[in-house]
């Protein structure tokens, strides 16, 4: 099978790789669709140190199911399923807890030295896999990952029925973000970026005012749309020092913001504001069992409207030449994925 191999810093390669069996409890996938998540792009370049060559990357992703590992008796050969992807042990203290994203012995698809489904087939336990309803499209199969980060970091904000609600930043975390907060009734949603092509994709999916805060003022226009209070909630998706204190600063006293951003590990803020307007802080990370079941559930019904961030379809072939351009010149592409063509 055909399968992308990272070999090192800048080094991708379209090779063969060894075909795979599913062991007991597993099922294995002729994979139909894997998302190039930034943090594939990040260990492209050999900047995190989670990606050890040579190994294939790829964690959000959906397959067709065609073999079942012995005593797998819950799936049929033929299921279209998108996969968890943290293989967890189900018997040490988090799991015990139902954290099962934070078990202690769990082996993360696509990365360290495991690999991922940037390949024609993987196996993967059978306990990951959530089913897929057919009028749901392969790509949009492979978001439920990134989704599922942007519903555990929603969910914080806890009530949003009437409320208004400001997201900084429209990559991928961001938009899917927005599909989870238009989905909870809010009175006004306000979207902030420097891109103005990814905030009118912000304005397709449900946002009411755009602001690109290197043209415009946006804690005045939020003010003035807010009877001069500012918002109640307001998520930043992006993780840096301008951003955050962007978000900070448009809160209404008593407002709560949401870090789901994971950029840079120190940013500045006016503690001070936070203190003396009574303002919450809630950061969130990754996601639950539950909740990546959630999301699944919520796409299969259709609650959702995540297509227009899907910017390219590509084939696996085409796979090191986009992440060479998403690393070094992306433009306005937000979200690539690769599909079985």
């Amino acid at each position: 099978m055909k399968g992308i191999v990272y070999k090192g810093p800048n080094i991708l390669s379209y090779q063969d790789v060894p075909d795979v069996s599913p062991k007991a409890g597993e099922v294995k996938l002729r994979v139909k669709a894997c998302g190039i998540c930034g943090s594939d792009v990040h260990g492209y370049l050999g900047l995190t140190g989670r990606r050890l060559e040579p190994m294939m990357m790829g964690h959000e992703f959906a397959g067709e199911i065609v073999e079942l590992g012995e005593g797998v008796s819950d799936k049929k050969v033929g299921g279209r399923v998108a996969v968890y992807p943290v293989d967890f042990c189900g018997e040490c203290e988090m799991c015990a807890k139902g954290d099962v994203h934070l078990c202690l012995h769990k082996r993360a698809f696509g990365v360290l030295d495991v690999d991922g489904a940037f390949a024609e087939y993987i196996c993967v336990p059978a306990k990951c896999c959530f089913p897929v309803d057919k009028q749901v499209s392969w790509a949009i199969g492979s978001l439920m990952e990134p989704l599922a980060v942007s519903y555990r970091g929603v969910g914080h904000a806890g009530d949003l029925t009437g409320k208004n609600v400001l997201l900084v930043g429209t990559g991928t975390i961001g938009l899917l973000a927005l599909a989870c907060v238009k989905m909870k009734n809010p009175r006004k949603i306000f979207v902030s970026d420097l891109s103005d092509t990814r905030l009118q994709v912000a304005k397709s999916m449900g946002a009411d005012i755009i602001i690109n805060p290197g043209k415009e003022d946006l804690k005045e226009i939020i003010l003035a749309n807010t009877g001069n209070k500012g918002v109640d909630v307001a998520i930043e998706a992006v993780g840096a020092t301008a951003t955050v204190q962007q978000a900070m600063a448009a809160l209404a006293f008593g407002g709560t913001a949401v870090w789901i951003g994971n950029n840079k590990p120190m940013v500045e803020i006016n503690m001070q504001e936070i203190v003396t307007r009574e303002l919450t802080v809630h950061g969130s990370f990754l996601y639950g069992y539950d909740e990546f079941r959630a999301v699944v559930e919520l796409l299969n019904k259709g609650k959702l409207n995540v297509a227009p961030l899907i910017s390219k379809e590509i084939s696996l072939a085409e796979a090191p030449g986009y992440f060479y351009k998403l690393a070094h010149d992306p433009g306005d592409l937000i979200k690539v994925v690769v599909v079985d063509q």
